[in-house]
């Protein structure tokens, strides 16, 4: 039977952020911009710089605010770009704009009946120009 080790949870967390405070600490702003994207520095690189998972950024609550911290320092700083909070609401929830059968029979009913509609009246424009064709060709005055 394997022997556990005397590492738990929270001893793994105190690492984590161990190792995050001395790695932030080192960082430079020039460091900071090889390795910003989407406005934000890069998580997967962070992760191989600490040598853990990308869970660690998200769950450890002491290193999620600390890289909340960082990167706010360096917005203030110009380093990074200001963060963008977007206001606005969508305008359909994701399962709303899922389009039952029901709906989607109705919506290419009523496409249906007005491309109908459309069809006859340029049928009827059609008749109307064939006869004035007809009556052109007749009368000599249409030019082929």
């Amino acid at each position: 039977m394997k022997k556990k080790s005397g590492v738990n949870g929270q001893d793994k967390g105190a690492e984590h952020f161990e190792a995050f405070t001395l790695w932030a600490a080192g960082l430079t702003d020039e460091d900071a911009r090889s390795i910003v994207r989407g406005g934000q520095l890069n998580r997967g690189e962070i992760c191989r710089s600490l040598n853990c998972a990308r869970s660690v950024l998200h769950q450890n609550p002491r290193v999620k605010e600390s890289l909340a911290q960082l990167e706010a320092g360096l917005r203030t700083r110009g380093v990074l770009p200001a963060s963008v909070v977007s206001d606005a609401v969508p305008l359909r929830r994701v399962a709303d704009q899922q389009v039952t059968a029901g709906e989607r029979l109705k919506l290419l009913e009523a496409e249906n009946m007005s491309l109908r509609a459309a069809l006859t009246d340029l049928r009827k424009r059609l008749m109307r120009f064939e006869a004035i064709d007809a009556h052109l060709a007749a009368t000599g005055r249409l030019a082929i």
